[in-house]
């Protein structure tokens, strides 16, 4: 990456991690967090609030990163529909013995439309079995080329379990931070995204906040969706030492709210008019039928977005469920705006069992015609996914679309010709047929020649006779019955 003139800025770079499960991400953040100046002369991070703050030499200054350690794609997606990012680099991590994996497509689609400045880290590189050489030929089968391969996205590896490269990682990433130009000021209007928030028995509702632009202070209220949901009664840093106030860049636990944040919210300290506005009335749907949602598209699988009211009731649901449900996205809680969106990218439906939608993501789900559903009797959902799967059974059954009876065969150059006769439908090249002996079943095979006298054709109706040739060969004798069929 070319070097830059520009001043470094004096906040923080918010860095989001993601990658597969397995690939040491958390392994590195702690390595990471052991060469902090910060962890030698505080005497650790205590990790309270899903994010880090650590402290290093760079370039003869002491300059900070922000880790989040648990973003969550749901928070990517909600930030999404709100057209804000948390985080201003994202750390994509992939296992130099392991490559590419499910997970690490997803985050690469995530970081890709966030429009993140990103940084590949192969990890493990101290493994007998790592290859970085094959592991970079998959990613930039992903889409993203490389520097020194054609592009501008850099990468790295290192190790964990040695430190091996480690500093140089957080040295690139102030590099890339400095390059890309950030610009972050504490005399803007406030604003921040939720990344976790939950109900404390003792202290009442702690979200986690990253600072993303002006300052929040002890006492500022707070708002999300243009609504006020609560005061600021304290500011907790990652060292878990109480602040006054938290300036951009910054990772804080907020107590004072009045309400669970939604992974991704954007919070402000006045009212503001939200990007999906609180003012929208609900909208007003129809009853949804679940056998339309088969209309769409033809479908080996019914991929859901499932949401409950308790863990007991996600169980419970998730171990009624037939073998053709696929659970894509589950969870706690209302249906929001990140499940929608969640369901929009997969094509899938969205249920829930004793909870309800947020009226933005009931606005959301009618103008991205996603399907969503909630129950309050468990028979009900799982009746109609039964009525749904019954459907797709049926689908799955083969329609007739001709047959024929053998009348005869004949030595072809290249094989046998059957010689036919189509007694009802029609038969063409491509078609799949089964070759029935009165009850029997002799094989399966395909059309891949007709002919009708001398003449090649594609297609014979009913009442035609012709000779035709199939692969791979079956046992047939005259009298026997060609079906042809169709899935579709």
């Amino acid at each position: 990456m070319a070097n830059t003139n520009q001043a470094p800025n004096v906040f923080p770079p918010v860095v989001s991690v993601l990658g597969h499960v397995d690939h040491g991400k958390t392994s590195l953040l702690d390595k990471i967090r052991s060469t902090s100046v910060v962890s030698r002369e505080q005497g650790g991070i205590t990790q309270k609030i899903g994010a880090s703050e650590i402290e290093i030499d760079h370039e003869g200054k002491k300059r900070k990163i922000t880790f989040i350690d648990t973003p969550g794609h749901e928070a990517f997606s909600n930030m999404r529909a709100q057209g804000v990012n948390a985080a201003d680099i994202a750390l994509l991590i992939v296992a130099a013995d392991d490559g590419i994996k499910p997970q690490t497509k997803e985050s690469i689609a995530k970081i890709l439309e966030a429009k993140l400045p990103m940084i590949i880290v192969f990890t493990k590189i101290d493994l007998e079995t790592a290859n970085i050489e094959k592991v970079r030929q998959q990613i930039m089968g992903e889409g993203v080329i490389l520097e020194g391969l054609g592009g501008d996205v850099p990468y790295i590896g290192v190790s964990s379990k040695t430190g091996e490269h480690v500093k140089d990682l957080l040295d690139l990433i102030l590099l890339v931070y400095d390059v890309a130009g950030v610009k972050k000021d504490e005399l803007a209007d406030f604003s921040g995204v939720a990344i976790d928030s939950k109900v404390d028995r003792r202290r009442g509702t702690v979200a986690t906040l990253v600072v993303g632009a002006g300052k929040l202070s002890v006492g500022d209220k707070l708002y999300l969706h243009g609504v006020e949901s609560g005061k600021v009664r304290a500011l907790i840093d990652p060292t878990g030492k109480n602040i006054r106030e938290a300036l951009p860049g910054a990772a804080v636990e907020i107590l004072g709210a009045t309400q669970v944040y939604p992974a991704g919210s954007v919070i402000y300290n006045r009212e503001v008019e939200p990007a999906v506005s609180a003012n929208i009335q609900p909208a007003v749907l129809p009853p949804q039928d679940i056998m339309q949602f088969l209309q769409e598209e033809k479908r080996d699988v019914i991929p859901i977005v499932l949401k409950t009211e308790t863990a007991a009731e996600m169980e419970a649901v998730k171990n009624s469920l037939g073998e053709k449900v696929l659970v894509i996205f589950e969870g706690q809680g209302e249906i929001v705006v990140s499940d929608i969106l969640m369901a929009k990218d997969f094509h899938a439906l969205v249920l829930g069992f004793n909870v309800e939608a947020t009226r933005e993501a009931k606005t959301l789900a009618e103008s991205e015609k996603v399907f969503f559903k909630s129950y309050g009797i468990i028979y009900r959902m799982l009746e109609e996914l039964e009525q749904l799967t019954s459907a797709i059974d049926l689908q799955d059954q083969p329609r007739e679309i001709g047959r024929a009876q053998i009348l005869a065969s004949f030595v072809g150059t290249t094989g046998p010709i059957i010689g036919v006769k189509v007694l009802s439908g029609r038969l063409a090249v491509g078609d799949k047929i089964v070759v029935m002996r009165a009850e029997r079943e002799m094989g399966k095979a395909e059309i891949i020649s007709i002919k009708k006298g001398k003449d090649d054709v594609k297609l014979v109706e009913k009442n035609s006779e012709c000779g035709i040739m199939i692969s791979p060969e079956v046992d047939f004798a005259p009298q026997d019955v060609i079906i042809a069929y169709s899935k579709k």
